[in-house]
């Protein structure tokens, strides 16, 4: 399923690998060796230093392709243990009638918002109480609240962000399961029924479903959504076979005995959802992945909340790559330490992809380059290696969006403060991705972005003369120039997003309140049913060897 496109008829969210994506796969890991063989060879090496850049650059480029690689490929689609069914079976007669406590968490979004997700929770199947957790202190929500007959809660002193709303509501609520959700994701009328029964397991410590878009329009929140699907499409179930699947903050059931053993959410950083699955997992509790859409939300559309989502993600993800003790702490197994290193990893690619953008500018404007060789070699090696990455991401996906690809390069400048930030031990602010409907910045939300189009623009100049020079390297410059002028209209589209998005607030907020009603209005996917065969059928696959994830 495409979670852009959030189409009713299909909600899993996985693609079963085929045999060409595995054959895919093999072609990559040779042509990977291939490159790096190249790039290690002194033979090749040029300007030593700026060589090391490119080589640590590339080294982060290659490490996280292979780790992707290898967590996709240890997926395989299983049918869901024979408990699953018994316990929705259950829950949908009423046989088990757990106390649920369903949390939504509000922070300044427009109250047309909020209130769609709030008739969405109230109205799920499956008895329950829903609380509204609101840190902006409205009046309005809390008499919209009493109207719509659901629990509000207002905190006088507001400490910890969004974890300490939760654990302020923690420490006023009793249900033995806790679902949490934002205040702009709406779930599915069986969101409990679907998600609960996954919490069969005493062991396992919370659920975490998928998040959709089906609302999702523009550069910003198409980009932002699609870059969302892959994580959930592929990333997401293999971190399940390791039994390494972390909160995302929204879409998610935690066992409220599990919660208790940490005093709540984990309150030392803004990013509470991936450290306190960390803390959670030290502790020998389990995570479950749900591969079910089975709650549909409302994307960043403005770079404003994408680059403060991307900031608040990146921030966490580098605190607990370089913080977080990972492979000093006792409690993880060395699979789930190597999961959480991989979330770090993953936005060091930003670095790399600004180290990249200097790159055709260095050659065309001082004639320094990392790698010695003529251009047909360096084409051989460089090319198989990004072509079959691509390719692999394809056939995985079954494609994805230029706005993705645009969009994860606008943020690269963004995912680098992050990391500064974090090595400079400065602490990070914070604010809800999509609250409030005031104006937004201009150009000097990308003022890094500028920096570097106008850099590439000289370059492009200084290149398109050098071509006419008798002796020069007409291939080199060329490339260079092609790879300059890319960047040029990846970030002019970036800036120009920038400049122009401030004078629509008016149109953004509409879009998003209508986006809003889209998501509880659009028909949900209708569930295989659960037949006395497919049950008989489920037993006999499950009795095959489990995966070491589930023996941990």
């Amino acid at each position: 399923m495409n979670h852009a496109q959030a189409t009713p008829a299909d909600g899993l969210s996985w693609r079963p690998l085929q045999r060409s994506t595995r054959v895919a796969v093999s072609i990559a890991l040779v042509v990977t060796i291939f490159y790096v063989l190249f790039l290690l060879n002194p033979e090749y090496r040029g300007n030593t230093w700026l060589w090391i850049v490119v080589l640590l650059a590339e080294g982060v480029t290659v490490f996280n392709a292979l780790a992707m690689w290898w967590t996709v490929l240890a997926y395989e689609p299983r049918p869901d243990a024979p408990e699953v069914y018994t316990w929705r079976r259950k829950l949908a007669t009423r046989e088990l009638a757990p106390t649920i406590d369903v949390l939504i968490t509000v922070y300044g979004e427009p109250l047309e918002i909020v209130l769609v997700t709030i008739r969405a929770a109230r109205d799920m199947d499956v008895a329950h109480r829903t609380w509204v957790l609101d840190d902006g202190d409205s009046d309005l929500l809390r008499a919209a609240c009493a109207e719509e007959g659901v629990d509000y809660l207002r905190r006088t002193e507001h400490s910890h962000a969004k974890a300490g709303n939760i654990n302020a509501a923690l420490k006023r609520t009793t249900g033995e399961f806790v679902v949490i959700l934002d205040a702009d994701h709406v779930p599915s009328p069986d969101f409990l029924l679907r998600a609960l029964p996954h919490m069969h397991d005493p062991l396992v410590a919370f659920a975490q479903t998928p998040q959709a878009f089906p609302a999702a329009r523009g550069l910003v929140a198409t980009g932002a959504a699609e870059s969302q699907r892959i994580f959930y499409e592929l990333v997401l179930p293999g971190k399940n076979y390791f039994n390494a699947v972390f909160c995302v903050g929204t879409n998610v059931i935690f066992r409220r005995r599990a919660l208790d053993e940490l005093n709540g959410m984990y309150t030392a950083s803004n990013s509470e959802d991936i450290w306190t699955s960390i803390e959670l997992h030290r502790r020998g509790w389990r995570s479950v992945f749900v591969p079910e859409t089975l709650a549909r939300g409302l994307a960043p559309d403005s770079l404003l909340t994408y680059f403060k989502q991307q900031f608040r993600w990146a921030y966490g993800a580098f605190e607990v790559l370089l913080r977080g003790g990972l492979f000093r702490r006792k409690g993880l197994t060395m699979d789930q330490r190597f999961q959480y290193v991989l979330a770090g990893v993953n936005y060091l690619l930003s670095v790399a992809v600004v180290v990249f953008m200097f790159l055709p500018a260095v050659y065309l404007l001082f004639g320094i380059s990392p790698i010695r060789a003529d251009t047909t070699t360096w084409l051989v090696h460089y090319v198989p290696f990004y072509l079959l990455i691509v390719l692999v991401t394809v056939l995985q996906v079954g494609g994805f969006r230029l706005a993705a690809i645009v969009t994860s390069i606008g943020a690269a400048p963004v995912h680098v403060r992050a990391l500064f930030m974090v090595l400079l031990r400065r602490k990070a602010g914070w604010t809800a991705t999509n609250a409030g409907s005031g104006g937004l910045p201009g150009v000097e939300l990308v003022l890094p972005h500028v920096a570097l189009l106008l850099v590439n623009l000289m370059a492009v100049g200084v290149g398109l003369n050098a071509l006419t020079m008798r002796g020069a390297d007409t291939t080199g410059i060329m490339l260079s120039l092609v790879w300059a002028c890319i960047y040029v209209l990846v970030l002019g589209r970036v800036i120009g997003e920038a400049v122009f998005a401030p004078r629509h607030i008016k149109e953004r907020l509409e879009r998003r309140k209508a986006g809003a009603m889209l998501s509880r209005a659009l028909p949900w996917p209708s569930r295989t049913g659960e037949t006395d065969e497919v049950i008989d059928l489920t037993v006999e696959q499950t009795s095959r060897p489990t995966s070491p994830a589930s023996r941990s």
